[in-house]
Formats: structure tokens, C-alpha cells, sequence
């Protein structure tokens, strides 16, 4: 009797609860004994190379998917890995998840996942900040390739150099001899001040943040806005500005004010509307303003923001073909570097200048 006043049987003391027996797995050694056929045939029909042409090969394949289907089979992706040497997946280096995730990377993102799930290839993120968490990922033959996407991180250089493995550079530029994907941020600015200069404006004042990091996209839309300040004859009203949105404010607010600002990305543009509004300054009325990526936000803005873009969804998919060549055909020559093309996208924000 236990403390309670209850019966129990002797049989119930110090038993222990037990677990029922998993079914083992079922292998393609037990789809091929149902089958009446090879291993090699079952391992081959559920990989998809089926040569249907033959009425019999045909008949076979579907006996087999209908055997393995029934028997509740499911590939092992260890011993797939071994056998084939290859593990399907793609390594992407990163030091700060918000250059994967924010707009428009993660279109991007989306986009080159897709690309490689099309092609059997699985994508697994590996941070970078420090050797310790990137090492026995890539140098333990974990991944098959790798991707930088719009920044190579610490430890990039080191990783690419000590796996060998196919690498791309996903919205970066570096000089690694590694084939590449990016926009084309020359024309971009170029289009955008441009089209400010068709309007009649001729101060035009280009805004970097100062907290803007160093990438390859500051220089070249540097560049492309110079280019066609020069070739308008008004390089000398042409301004770089790399500093706050309030050097930017007292620029506006001061004798002989810009017409036009073009913002880096969209934050700057964000950053200037928003001050303008404190100060009582109308855009377009008072002044144009022009952004680069177009994302949702800049699309529902009070006026839409006039902005330069460029497809992220082609730019992944680029990217994802690009490597699953490398990898599949190692032989072949470096694939050539992939220029996306930029477009300006005209709403609310560009009009003639005004008198103030």
C-alpha cells in the first residue's frame, strides 16, 4: 500500500517506463528487393535521371517511386553526400545579418535561394565575425561553394583561399579574381542627375551619410554624378556631401541653396525628408530629391520618392547560376562578371526648380 492507502502489485516496484522500438529506415536495398530490381536502378530513379523513352524504363520508375512511397522512404542526406562527394549546400558569409535582410538585399536573397533550391542546392548561413565560427563549416567540407553577399566580412579572403571552393561575390566588388554580380552604379547616378539636369536644375548636391561604410558603391555613383555634372559644364556646382543630414539642412537653409539633393540610398533620402518637414521645406516644391533602391517604403511615401533601382530577383538568380556552374563544372573557364543594369524611376519628388 503506498502512502495514500493505495494498492500496487510488487510487479510495479521500480519498474520503468520503456520506449517502443523505432521501425529502422527504410533504405533502397528494401525498395529494390520489392521491386525486383537493382540498387544502382531505385538509387538512380529517385535522384530523377530516368531515361523515359523505353516503355519498360518507364514502367519500372514509376513501380519504384510507388514502392518508395508506400514504404514511407526518405533519402539520407549523409550517406547522399558521401556517395556523391558533394553536400548541396552553399555556404553564405556574413558579418551582419542586416546587409542579408534588409530591402533590398533580401529580395536578393529570396531570389538566390530559389535559384538554388531549382538546381538541388540548399543555402545555410555561416556567420563570420571571427575565424572560430567560420572555419570548421567551410575548411570541414560542409558546403560546396560559397557566396559574399554585398560585403565580404572578415575572414572572406582567408575562407575563400584556404577551402578553394567555387566562390561569387553577390553585390560586392573585390579584387580576388573571382567572378562577380553587381548593379551598375555609374549609370545609375548618371541617369539620375541627368534627368535633374533636363529638368533645369544645375546645384545639385550629392548626400552621403557619414555612417555609410566603405563599399565600391560610394565611388561609382560618386563618379557617375560627377560625369555628368562635367559634361553639362556645371562641375562646379556639382557637391559631394559626406556628413550629416543637418550639413545638408544648412546647405538648403543658406544663400545659394541647392535645387536638387540625390540621397546615396534611400535612407539619405528618408533622413532629408523627414528634416525637411521639420523646417517647413515642401519637396518638390522647394527643392528635388532623388534616392537609390526601391523598396516598398520609398513607393509609399507622401509624395513617392522618385529613386534609381535595379532587380534584385535578377541580380540572385545571376548569382545562383553562376555558382552552380563553378561547382558543377569545374574545368570550364571563370565565368565572366554579371553587370544589372540600373533604371530611374520617376514619382513625386523630381520637378523643375522653383524660386524660393
Amino acid at each position: 500500500m503506498d502512502p495514500l492507502g493505495h494498492h500496487r502489485t510488487d510487479s510495479a516496484v521500480g519498474s520503468k517506463p520503456t520506449l517502443r522500438s523505432l521501425p529502422a529506415p527504410v533504405t533502397i536495398e528494401h525498395i529494390a528487393q520489392k521491386a525486383g530490381v537493382s540498387t544502382s536502378t531505385v538509387a538512380r530513379v529517385l535522384r530523377g535521371d530516368v531515361k523515359g523513352a523505353q516503355q519498360r524504363s518507364a514502367k519500372n520508375a514509376r513501380e519504384i517511386l510507388r514502392i518508395s512511397e508506400e514504404l514511407g522512404y526518405r533519402p539520407n542526406w549523409t550517406a547522399r553526400a558521401l556517395s556523391r562527394g558533394k553536400t548541396h549546400t552553399i555556404g553564405l558569409l556574413y558579418s551582419n545579418a542586416k546587409w542579408i535582410f534588409e530591402d533590398p538585399m533580401n529580395e536578393l536573397a529570396i531570389s538566390f535561394t530559389d535559384t538554388l533550391k531549382q538546381h538541388g542546392y540548399d543555402l545555410r548561413l555561416i556567420p563570420a565575425d571571427s575565424p572560430d565560427n567560420w572555419q570548421e563549416t567551410v575548411l570541414g567540407g560542409a558546403v560546396d561553394g560559397l557566396v559574399m553577399m554585398q560585403h565580404t566580412p572578415p575572414g572572406g579572403r582567408e575562407a575563400i583561399v584556404k577551402s578553394r571552393l567555387p566562390t561569387v561575390l553577390l553585390g560586392d566588388k573585390q579584387d580576388l579574381g573571382l567572378p562577380q554580380v553587381y548593379p551598375d552604379d555609374v549609370g545609375g547616378a548618371y541617369i539620375a542627375t541627368r534627368h535633374l539636369l533636363l529638368l533645369g536644375h544645375k546645384r545639385i548636391l550629392f548626400y552621403i551619410d557619414e555612417t555609410i561604410r566603405e563599399h565600391h558603391s560610394v565611388g561609382e555613383r560618386c563618379e557617375g554624378f560627377r560625369k555628368a555634372m562635367l559634361e553639362a559644364g556645371l562641375a562646379a556646382t556639382g557637391e559631394v556631401v559626406r556628413s550629416t543630414t543637418q550639413t545638408v539642412m544648412d546647405r538648403l537653409l543658406g544663400p545659394e541653396p541647392p535645387t536638387a539633393v540625390i540621397g546615396y540610398c534611400h535612407v539619405e533620402a528618408l533622413k532629408v525628408l523627414q528634416a525637411a518637414w521639420t523646417v517647413g521645406l515642401a519637396v518638390p516644391t522647394d527643392f528635388s530629391l532623388i534616392g537609390f533602391n526601391d523598396t516598398w517604403i520609398t513607393q509609399c511615401l507622401t509624395p513617392p520618392l522618385t529613386v534609381v533601382g535595379f532587380d534584385p530577383s535578377a541580380m540572385g538568380r545571376h548569382g545562383a547560376e553562376v555558382l552552380v556552374r563553378m561547382i558543377e563544372n569545374p574545368t570550364e573557364a571563370r565565368p565572366q562578371d554579371v553587370v544589372v543594369p540600373e533604371r530611374l524611376i520617376i514619382r513625386g519628388t523630381t520637378a523643375p526648380p522653383a524660386s524660393r
